[in-house]
């Protein structure tokens, strides 16, 4: 109730107590959390960022008790350790996949269980499967191009850029200005893709590329893993023509093909805009019957990915299409789709015995991602055979560090890390009392 200065100020003086806002802060920050009498057995440990990208610190909770138990300034393996050594009663340690973490917790409390949490882990496993699709961008364009996939939007309004696609070289017909600007952007990101591959041929490390070219690691490590420069599906996007569709695709069917004409129709029905958007949005059907347009959103590869990912009986109709049309387009995604379910089963059955059978099939697989991802889990593998097995997972850490966020942003970081840390533990780890 004092935690705010302002608030703890204003109750002081109306229960009579002179003090200033200084000296509620001065007392609020004194070290005088006495070590609680109860016992720590699982402790979730994760990282939350004071400021994102340069300034983390770790969080610590109890999950038999559902409460933190300290906060510690930064992520570093020597001060996990120093902590643990201070509680050897920890049995359970979970934990993100972060190297230090793991460092901290094998040499603060080696007798302790290490579980990595599964969520992590099927991140790993679906930005691993979203680098292969990257890298195999022309088939996903093929496919697209090419396949049809049933899929909710086919029954909604059709779309200006679902049909304006940028126009072949040798095409009568000059792009509009919506191609223009997608050609424009298209041309700025091959020139960093190029700029980042031209500084990794010189030797530059992912950070030193970031760093000189302005970009996010996140960014500068997608185009490097791409193969190859990684295409964006065009999504389509609302437009004021969309409730006129069925009508501009009767009158074409009935041989009006003037789109002067039926943009004058158009505008007795209540259309507003120019002559030049109903000219463009029939321009590809004079090539092309509207019958034989279908509308479909063209999925990214991230989210191709999560569909590859996510249980069969989950997908939606839709989903479940793009999977088996991606499935049949190529045999890595077919063994990548595979994989990654036989990935998920291991947690479902809680049985951890056919993970060496896994990795084997993983690290025997033409798909480098994959290889990659077994190589990590391969390196964490007690903690991963863990995770499997047992019922513990980093999920309510992820819950205490959201309410740590609204602390924080509540004081606007006009407070350091000792308020912070009064604001985020229990009062029981300062007064000495009974945990609830």
């Amino acid at each position: 109730m004092f935690f705010r200065v302002g608030a703890g100020f204003r109750l002081a003086d109306r229960l009579g107590i002179a003090c200033s806002a200084d000296t509620i802060l001065r007392h609020l920050k004194a070290d005088v959390c006495s070590e609680n009498s109860s016992t720590i057995r699982v402790l979730g440990v994760d990282d939350w960022a004071w400021r994102k990208g340069r300034r983390y610190g770790t969080i610590l909770v109890d999950l038999e008790r559902h409460q933190p138990v300290d906060l510690l300034p930064d992520r570093n393996a020597e001060t996990l350790k120093g902590w643990l050594q201070h509680h050897p009663e920890v049995e359970v340690i979970t934990r993100d996949r972060a190297g230090a973490y793991a460092e901290g917790a094998r040499t603060g409390a080696p007798s302790a269980v290490q579980v990595a949490d599964r969520f992590h882990m099927l991140c790993n496993l679906t930005q691993a499967l979203h680098r292969l699709l990257e890298r195999l961008g022309d088939v996903l364009r093929s496919v697209t191009a090419s396949e049809s996939v049933p899929s909710k939007e086919s029954s909604r309004p059709l779309c200006l850029d679902s049909v304006t696609q940028p126009a072949p070289s040798g095409d009568k017909h000059p792009a509009n200005r919506n191609q223009q600007l997608w050609h424009e952007r298209r041309a700025r990101r091959k020139a960093r893709y190029e700029a980042v591959m031209a500084a990794r041929q010189r030797g530059l490390s992912e950070r030193a590329i970031s760093t000189e070219l302005g970009l996010s690691r996140m960014t500068v490590r997608r185009f490097l893993h791409s193969g190859e420069f990684p295409e964006r599906s065009r999504r389509p996007s609302q437009t004021a023509l969309a409730p006129f569709q069925s009508y501009l695709q009767k009158r074409w069917s009935q041989g009006c093909h003037n789109a002067a004409q039926l943009w004058r129709e158009l505008r007795q029905q209540g259309y507003r805009g120019q002559r030049t958007r109903v000219k463009e949005f029939v321009r590809v059907w004079r090539s092309a019957p509207p019958a034989s347009l279908k509308l479909q959103k063209h999925p990214s590869p991230r989210q191709l990915a999560f569909w590859l990912t996510k249980p069969e009986e989950q997908r939606k109709p839709q989903e479940q299409a793009w999977v088996e049309t991606l499935i049949g387009a190529h045999p890595q995604i077919a063994t990548a789709e595979h994989l990654a379910m036989t990935f998920r089963k291991l947690f479902q059955d809680r049985n951890g015995a056919p993970l060496d059978t896994w990795l084997t099939a993983a690290r025997h697989s033409d798909i480098p991602e994959l290889r990659g991802f077994a190589l990590g889990i391969e390196r964490d593998k007690n903690a991963v055979a863990a995770a499997i097995e047992l019922p513990w997972s980093n999920a309510q850490v992820e819950g205490q560090i959201h309410r740590l966020k609204f602390l924080k942003r509540q004081m606007h970081g006009r407070a350091g890390f000792s308020l912070l840390r009064r604001r985020v533990l229990p009062l029981s780890r300062f007064h000495g009392l009974p945990p609830p």
